[in-house]
C-alpha cells in the first residue's frame, strides 16, 4: 500500500507503459460525504454492484454535513506537530505533520505487530529509500537486532516487534524525517490488536451491509514515509480508509492492470506467471519491484500506449472502494506518519 522521491532514474528496465502519461489518468468517481453518512443503497448502486471504483471524500471540509468521526482511531491515535522540513510535496499543503500519539498509544506499546523495513542494497543505493543513518541510537540498535538474521544482500526485511518500536520511529520522524528508517506496519490484522485499539476501528456499515456481510479480512497500515505498495489485485472487494497522512492510489480495470502486470513479468523473465498477490517478497525488492514502479509511477513523459487508469489522493477521513480484481498501487505523499485501515469483504 512515498514522499514522491520517485526512483525513475535508477536501473530503468525497458517497461512499456500501457497509458499515455500522468495526464491520462481519470479521477476516481467521487462522493463528497462523510463515510458514516453515505447511504448503503447509494454505495451499492454506484460502486459495489456495478464493480466500479469510488472515492468517498470529505473534500476540504466545507459544505460537508457535520458528522461524528466514522473511525475514532483517526482522532485518538494521531497528533500533529510542526514539520521540521521546509520542503512541500504535492498534496501536503500543511505546515505540520501527523505522528503517533505517545500519550494514547504508549500503554499498548507491548502489542506485537508485523513489520516491514526497506533498506538500500549495500552496493546500489535506492533514491526512494531513506538512506541516511538514523540519529536515534536506540532505534538503530533495535532495528539491527530485529534484522540480524536477514541475508546481507536483503533490502526487504520482515519481522515481528512491539508497537513501541513504531512509537520510537514516530518520535524520530518529528525531529528528522529524512533520516528516519522506512518502517511499515503492513497488513496487521485488526483481530490481533488489543481490544481497546480494535474498538477504535469499527467496521463501516458499507462493509457490513452492502453485500453478504462476509468480512474476509481487516488490516491496519502504519508507515514512515516513503511507503509503497506495488501493483496488485485483491481476491475480494476492498474498502480502504485513510486515518492520517495522505496516499496517492492508481487503479486499473482488470484488463488494463493484468496487461501491465504480464508485461512486467515478461520483461523480467518471469514469462507472465504469478498472480499479482500483494506484498510477496519478490515484488518488494529487486527487479520486480523496480519494474512495477516504473510501469505504474515512472517517467510521465513516456507516451507509449493509450489505455488509462484512475487516480486519487486520499487524505484523513477519506475512503476508496476498489472492486474485486481491479489492479492498484499505493504510495504515500508527504512527510508525516501515514495511517490506514482496510476491509476485504463480500
Amino acid at each position: 500500500m512515498l514522499s514522491l522521491r520517485a526512483p525513475s532514474k535508477i536501473n530503468k528496465l525497458p517497461i512499456r507503459r500501457l497509458y499515455s502519461s500522468q495526464h491520462a489518468f481519470q479521477p476516481v468517481p467521487a462522493l463528497t460525504e462523510p463515510l458514516d453518512l453515505i447511504s448503503v443503497d447509494e454505495f451499492r448502486a454506484r460502486a459495489f454492484s456495478p464493480e466500479k471504483p469510488l472515492l468517498i471524500t470529505v473534500g476540504d471540509g466545507k459544505g460537508v454535513k457535520s458528522s461524528p468521526r466514522a473511525i475514532p482511531a483517526a482522532e485518538k491515535w494521531f497528533t500533529r506537530v510542526a514539520s521540521p522540513s521546509t520542503s512541500k510535496d504535492v498534496g501536503e499543503a500543511d505546515d505540520d505533520i501527523a505522528i503517533l500519539s505517545q500519550e494514547y498509544l504508549s500503554p499498548f506499546g507491548s502489542t506485537i505487530l508485523p513489520y516491514e523495513l526497506i533498506t538500500p542494497h549495500p552496493s546500489k543505493p535506492d533514491p526512494d529509500t531513506n538512506t541516511n543513518p538514523t540519529p536515534n541510537n536506540e532505534l538503530s540498535s533495535l532495528l539491527k537486532h530485529y534484522t540480524q538474521y536477514s541475508s546481507p544482500d536483503a533490502t526487504f526485511h520482515t519481522f515481528s516487534a512491539p508497537l513501541s518500536l513504531f512509537l520510537l520511529a514516530s518520535q524520530s520522524l518529528s525531529l528528522s524525517p529524512s533520516s528516519t528508517p522506512q518502517l511499515y506496519i503492513a497488513q496487521s490484522q485488526l483481530l490481533s490488536l488489543h481490544p481497546a485499539l480494535h474498538s477504535d476501528l469499527p467496521t463501516p456499515s458499507l462493509v457490513s451491509q452492502a453485500g453478504k456481510g462476509d468480512i474476509y479480512d481487516s488490516n491496519l497500515w502504519l508507515g514512515i514515509p516513503p511507503t509503497y505498495t506495488p501493483l496488485h489485485k485483491d481476491p475480494n472487494p476492498n474498502l480502504f480508509v485513510q486515518l492520517a497522512g495522505r496516499k496517492r492510489v492508481r487503479i486499473f480495470e482488470p484488463r488494463v492492470g493484468g496487461g501491465i502486470y504480464r508485461d512486467v513479468q515478461g520483461r523480467i523473465g518471469m514469462g507472465g506467471f504469478g498472480g499479482g498477490q500483494m506484498r510477496g517478497s519478490e515484488m518488494m525488492e529487486g527487479p520486480e519491484r523496480e519494474a512495477l514502479w516504473e510501469a505504474v509511477w515512472g517517467d510521465p513523459d513516456n507516451t507509449e500506449g493509450r489505455d488509462g487508469g484512475f487516480e486519487a489522493i486520499v487524505g484523513p477521513g477519506d475512503a476508496v472502494f476498489i472492486p474485486k480484481g481491479w489492479w492498484h498501487s499505493f504510495r504515500s505523499v508527504g512527510e508525516g506518519v501515514t495511517g490506514s485501515v482496510n476491509w476485504w469483504f463480500r
